[in-house]
């Protein structure tokens, strides 16, 4: 089997953005690898080496992948090859004893998922290193061809600075029984079902209640911008060099929606720069609106803010 996984396979970021959906594995895997060296630190706890991705969960899993190889199966429940597939490779992976972290996406329920990560066919599998996508094959495979497969990306992993260890937890029990609050389990339901609409309504009837409820801006703007961008061309917004105002703002939206929130905001902060009066409202009210879609801590939303804060005054 060819090298496919060389140095030079980890240039360019797919760092998919969504909603960070109350999930024990991806807190766990925020919380630790933010507070120390994913290669030399600590093992991570998590309740499992292995969980279901959506879109709406998915940036969180990839936190992982600075800890340990994630790797990504692409799989539909109704094919064959694709159960016979994910037996072995569910069946491996836990042999790793936590090198690696399986994560499954049913690209029937997240359509969107397997687009964006370019899947032409089911069962796919990619890995993920520091968040950078390597295909690895399609189709199914037999287990001596997988194990050799897994062999070579813990070896690119480990010249990558990816060597820790995820450690399986018990004391994630109570985490993953606690109920959201009504609406926000609603608003997250409705974005697994790939229904975002129905998510907005549910955020806005959340913030009826308490507009003081961050979670729920947050989660209303992801909900507006998944809507936004569920139908673009990502390969060719991100390529464009947009001219008029609509297109400066869906490339700004396509950026923070893979994960490159630092280029969303520049795109807008551009244009701004040169815009009339009105144009510059639109501007700052979508650029403010993209704020929320990122964590507060994020060091790129405190230099985008600066430099909207330069431009008005």
């Amino acid at each position: 089997m060819a090298d496919f996984m060389s140095r030079a396979s980890l240039a360019g970021a797919v760092d998919l953005s969504g909603l960070k959906k109350s999930d024990p594995i991806a807190q766990s895997a925020a919380q630790n690898t933010a507070s120390s060296n994913a290669a030399a630190g600590p093992a991570i706890k998590v309740p499992d080496v292995m969980a279901l991705g959506t879109e709406a969960n998915l940036k969180n899993f990839v936190t992982i992948s600075g800890t340990v190889p994630v790797l990504i199966d692409f799989f539909a429940s109704d094919l064959e090859p694709s159960k016979l597939l994910s037996e072995k490779l569910i069946g491996l992976v836990r042999a790793l004893n936590g090198k690696m972290f399986l994560l499954r996406v049913d690209t029937q329920a997240s359509l969107n998922v397997a687009q964006a990560f370019g899947v032409k066919e089911v069962p796919s599998v990619v890995a993920l290193i520091k968040g950078q996508p390597i295909p690895l094959f399609e189709g199914d495979q037999t287990a001596d061809t997988i194990q050799t497969v897994l062999s070579r990306l813990l070896e690119v992993a480990n010249e990558n600075g990816v060597s820790g260890t995820l450690e399986v937890s018990s004391e994630f029990a109570e985490a993953e029984v606690q109920e959201l609050p009504p609406k926000h389990k609603a608003a997250y339901d409705a974005i697994d079902a790939g229904d975002y609409e129905a998510a907005v309504r549910h955020y806005e009837s959340a913030l009826n209640e308490n507009p003081a409820d961050s979670m729920a801006v947050a989660g209303l703007a992801q909900s507006k911008l998944l809507i936004r961008t569920k139908d673009i061309d990502f390969e060719a917004v991100l390529a464009s060099a947009p001219e008029d105002l609509d297109a400066v703002l869906i490339k700004a939206d396509a950026c923070v929606a893979v994960g490159h929130a630092a280029e969303g905001y520049q795109t807008i902060l551009t244009r701004f720069a040169i815009a009339d009066k009105e144009e510059r409202e639109k501007l700052r009210k979508h650029l403010l609106e993209l704020f929320s879609v990122s964590t507060p801590d994020a060091p790129e939303l405190a230099v985008a803010r600066r430099a909207l804060a330069a431009l008005l005054y």
